[in-house]
């Protein structure tokens, strides 16, 4: 039977082949001279033809029933490659039931299958061999046998066992088509996976299903003898068998990859060095790789597909949409273990519905086999009609003799016929009070945030909804722990509003797991909700009773703890938010911060700390970050008096100053100032360059002709740091036509190594080429202490400041200061060097730091002949003409959760010198480049970034109402005290620090900026806040959502 002739939506190709191996066998012969298998080896692609393949498999098959005797059922494991298919092939023809198995499964569930299937072999690579054979002996004894990698080529060579017809049954009959041919299991979702024993039939019918969709869609290009697929789905599940059975049917050819899971990269290579024209790939695969395309620019190698098949999970509706905007086709598959491949959305190239599918039988003859009852609330159950012949053997579960998937689907408004997968029945969480929640659509919506790695929504009979969050590792490193928490709620709102009211999750029921605790997932990609729950039970059941009764803790819980039971308790509860084993904690003596505490992890651990002690202030692992600080001020019950603590932080402040200067006066020989006024050019050297401040500058560095070129040292991976100055000026509107690699170049920041991460060679042509330094990346973290900016911060820049120095014309240093570090010495600071007196700073680490860097550079200006300026920068505002002001700053946060959200404004008695960002960085640029050629000067060495003009608060508060917002003012305290009851609201993630800013009653002083103005006249140009302005603030923080009118 030819492939033009044959048919299986009537079941005629069904009933002649009668077998799978018969109907593989037959392709083989009718393609024997194609190729059918592309296999990787060696750095490149090798290939198999349908004939070669034949002769090797039943040479095999040949040779393992002679020498095992094989018999029963006979179970394989092993990684996916082309010696998967080789195996799994060959024991199928000796016609005997194979079972494959995950090689994700654990021990147990192992165990579990094969006392369910007793195997009588097993076949295992090397890799699996000492689970197996564990698995073995406490199930089922089954004779266990290691298949090294094979020797293809050796295997190509050996001539067709002559003895192939008596060693192997080659005769087919009816029979053959209910015999069990394979045995698939379920993912385990909620329990140990289950086998499912295939027949014939319904492998047969597999193969056939592009098949049957041509014969239904003539006018389609499916599917023929010159396309090459490639899949990215093991063979022990259905999607890696659709690719090998449907490709068969017109001697197509299938990729096979060396590996499985793969990289973005390998498959890249795969779909060019075969010219791949169809890929079949699970949702996670195409998510990783729209980033990856992004970054690469060269979509030719996906844009030669007809299309890309996508099943065993929802895809994000935003992931397929880039695909069908960069003009490839994706085409959602819908189908089960149980029921095979059942719907597929429309192949046409000119559809656009690629995510709803319809009946693969929804053709001319009206056997559709799939059928929908009525559910409620727009949802239908899907179910299976009982002369199906795609069903599994023995999966019946209704009366008539069919099968319920428990799939719920709505009909898409759109495309009549098609429709869109909504979860399952059993997924439907039936509330305490009656009320039904589905979580799947909610689960999908928080699933589109970018830092949201998977989510589980909770609730069957409880009161209320709850969110396991885990969080995208890799997207996190490029948001703030608040950012981070920000996005989570966004996502969350989002789903909120997409969802009945019994359905929204409160803020208190939103549970962000620790970086590393990832939420269960199938290999699909779907997250399994109740094994979820199970793992988390300690979480979810502690926020649910927190939620019905308060959080509350008895408060002499430790009173009567020793000394010995405190230590105890702070390493127990330390390594496990740290995920670290206990005894490495028990004699550490250095900050908890070096092995991996962050913002989010230090709450964490200091609510666990405030549910046995009483009160425990919010910035407490930020005051003691070693164990030994903590357990002293937990003994003690009283904690270091404040003033004491303060003083001792100005302390070490003064003392590590010291230090600095001391090692400055061996590291720096005096240098020579020999700078030639007519060098126009400079070459910069920029930091922090995608934050606000520092974008800007590359901006306005950029736009000078008399700047040659800038190279900016970035955080992150080095492939994407190009990527990372691009994405920074598409989010603040600019010009990213002057991000031109022939004038900028990214280069990995990376400080604390030898030559900065570089090799030694470009170290030292950086070294001779850049003329300016200027140090903008700073951490900005107002809890942290001295100690932790002196490793994170301080020890980096002095290791920029060794680069920038040279015996003969240092490179010209700019640091981006604080006015924070000068603002101790009201009530006016002058454009001059700080006294080398620590007490100048603010009393928080963040501001300690920048005076020790100033008071380093004072030195080296005045006693090494090294040109350094200082940059005292003030509260930067968003810019002045598209008010992109970042949401994550105190201020954005204290105008919309005050002035919206809580309708309440503190009364505060201070003075307004804010500066756009443009402004800003508009006056460093003059000042870099008309300081350019400047000799070491102190008297020219400090600029005041700040606006000349001022306003007073009630002049803010007055602009805001202007532009609409309804609010109260209240005093301070009574401001605090209602922002500290809403979790939910921004500005809660700063509470601590506006709690000290507050009731201190701190009022900034006036920094004179006539020096400044001089040298930079644009200063004295900066608008101050009016309603013009604040309108622009408002519209941006509408359009990334940070802000509603509605509110």
């Amino acid at each position: 039977m030819s492939s033009n002739s044959e048919c299986f939506s009537d079941q005629s190709a069904v009933n002649y082949y009668k077998a799978f191996i018969n109907f593989l066998r037959i392709k083989c012969d009718t393609y024997a001279d194609r190729v059918f298998v592309h296999y990787y080896s060696n750095k490149a692609y090798k290939t198999i033809t349908y004939a070669e393949f034949d002769r090797i498999t039943t040479n095999l098959a040949c040779k393992w029933i002679k020498e095992e005797n094989l018999s029963g059922v006979v179970s394989y494991i092993g990684d996916h490659c082309v010696d998967y298919l080789i195996t799994m092939i060959a024991i199928m023809k000796t016609r005997l039931t194979l079972f494959v198995i995950s090689t994700r499964n654990s021990e147990a569930a192992i165990v579990s299958l094969l006392e369910k299937t007793q195997p009588k072999f097993f076949f295992t690579t090397p890799k699996y061999k000492t689970i197996i054979e564990n698995a073995n002996t406490k199930a089922c004894g089954a004779k266990v046998t290691v298949v090294d990698p094979f020797d293809i080529n050796a295997m190509l060579k050996e001539p067709l066992n002559p003895r192939y017809e008596e060693i192997l049954d080659m005769h087919f009959s009816e029979e053959d088509l209910n015999q069990a041919a394979l045995i698939i299991h379920s993912s385990g979702s909620t329990d140990f996976p289950k086998p499912i024993y295939v027949s014939n039939r319904y492998l047969i019918n597999v193969c056939g299903v592009l098949s049957v969709y041509k014969e239904q869609n003539p006018h389609v290009d499916v599917i023929d003898k010159d396309d090459v697929i490639l899949s990215t789905g093991p063979l022990f599940h259905l999607a890696g068998l659709f690719n090998v059975c449907n490709g068969a049917v017109v001697g197509a050819s299938c990729v096979y990859l060396e590996r499985l899971p793969t990289s973005q990269t390998e498959i890249d290579f795969a779909l060019r060095y075969n010219k791949c024209t169809a890929l079949v790939a699970t949702p996670i695969i195409l998510e990783e790789m729209v980033p990856y395309l992004e970054e690469k620019k060269d979509l030719s190698a996906i844009q030669r597909l007809k299309y890309i098949i996508s099943g065993g999970a929802p895809l994000k509706r935003e992931v397929g949409d880039w695909f069908e905007d960069h003009g490839v086709h994706i085409c959602s598959l819908y189908g089960s273990t149980e029921m095979g491949v059942s719907m597929l959305a429309n192949l046409d190239p000119q559809s656009k519905n690629w995510y709803s599918v319809r009946s693969i039988y929804s053709g001319h003859n009206e056997k559709r086999y799939i059928a929908f009852e009525e559910e409620g609330d727009g949802l239908k159950h899907l179910y299976v009609t009982a002369d199906c012949p795609n069903l599994a053997i023995d999966v019946i579960n209704r009366p008539d003799g069919g099968y319920s998937s428990n799939d719920l689907f709505e009909e898409d408004p759109d495309n009549p016929g098609y429709y869109i997968h909504r979860g399952r029945r059993d997924d439907i969480l039936l509330m305490e009070n009656g009320e039904k929640t589905n979580p799947v659509p909610m689960e999908n919506t928080i699933r589109q945030s970018p830092i949201v790695k998977q989510v589980a929504v909770l609730g069957s009979g409880r009161k209320c909804t709850l969110a396991l969050i885990s969080i995208d590792t890799e997207h996190a490193m490029d948001y703030s722990p608040e950012e981070m928490i920000s996005m989570v709620h966004k996502a969350v709102r989002e789903a909120n509003e997409e969802c009945p009211s019994h359905s929204a999750i409160l803020p208190n029921m939103v549970k962000i797991l620790p970086l590393n605790k990832p939420l269960p997932t199938t290999a699909k990609g779907n997250v399994m909700r109740k094994r979820a729950e199970m793992i988390y039970k300690d979480i979810v059941e502690k926020a649910y009773k927190e939620f019905l009764e308060g959080s509350v803790h008895e408060p002499n819980d430790s009173s009567s703890w020793s000394s010995e039971q405190i230590e105890s308790f702070l390493v127990r509860n330390s390594a496990d938010v740290l995920n670290l084993p206990q005894p490495s904690l028990y004699n550490y003596q250095g900050s908890l911060f070096d092995l991996g505490l962050n913002s989010l992890t230090a709450i964490q651990l200091r609510n666990i700390i405030a549910n046995y002690f009483k009160d425990i202030p919010r910035n407490f692992l930020f005051q003691y970050s070693t164990l030994s600080s903590m357990k002293e001020a937990l003994v003690s019950k009283n904690q270091e008096d404040a003033a004491i603590l303060i003083e001792k932080r100005y302390q070490q402040t003064q003392a590590l100053a010291q230090s600095y200067i001391d090692r400055a006066v061996k590291d720096f020989p005096v240098a020579e100032n020999k700078y030639r006024i007519e060098e126009k050019e400079s070459v910069v050297l920029l930091t922090g360059a995608t934050g606000s401040l520092g974008a800007f500058i590359l901006r306005d560095l950029l736009r000078n002709p008399q700047v040659k070129k800038v190279y900016c040292l970035v955080r992150g991976k080095e492939a994407e740091l190009y990527d990372r100055l691009m994405k920074s000026f598409k989010s603040r509107h600019l010009d990213t036509s002057l991000l031109n690699p022939e004038r900028v170049e990214a280069l990995p920041m990376r400080l604390n190594e030898p030559y900065l991460g570089l090799t030694k060679e470009y170290y030292e042509q950086l070294k001779d080429e850049v003329t300016i330094v200027q140090h903008c990346a700073w951490l900005l973290d107002f809890n942290m202490t001295i100690e932790h900016y002196d490793r994170e911060c301080i020890s980096p820049f002095y290791n920029l400041l060794k680069f920038a120095y040279r015996q003969a014309n240092p490179m010209h240093v700019h640091f981006i200061s604080s006015v924070s570090a000068s603002a101790a010495l009201a009530p006016e600071i002058e454009e001059r060097p700080l006294p080398f007196d620590s007490h100048s700073a603010m009393p928080m680490g963040y501001a300690q730091s920048k005076f020790i860097c100033e008071m380093l550079l004072n030195y080296l200006t005045t006693q090494k002949n090294f040109p350094c300026y200082v940059e005292r920068v003030g509260q930067i505002s968003g810019d002045s003409e598209n008010g992109v002001w970042n949401t994550s700053e105190q201020y954005p946060m204290l105008f919309v959760s005050g002035g919206v959200l809580m309708h309440k404004m503190p009364k505060l008695n201070t003075e307004i010198d804010w500066i756009p960002v443009d402004y800003a960085s508009a006056a460093i640029v003059d000042i870099m480049l008309r300081t350019a050629h400047f000799t070491a000067d102190e008297e020219n060495s400090i600029y005041h970034i700040v606006n000349p003009q001022t306003k007073s608060w009630s002049d803010v508060i007055d602009t805001m109402k202007s532009c609409g917002m309804k609010f109260d003012l209240v005093d301070a305290t009574e401001w605090i005290e209602a922002l500290s009851k809403d979790h939910s609201l921004p500005a809660f993630r700063l509470l601590a620090f506006y709690e000290d800013s507050f009731k201190s009653g701190f009022r900034m002083p006036y920094y004179q900026t006539k020096k400044t103005c001089e040298m930079a006249p644009v200063l004295g140009q900066s608008p101050m806040i009016d309603s013009e302005l604040f309108k622009k603030y408002l519209h941006h923080w509408q359009s990334v959502g940070f802000y509603s009118l509605s509110n």
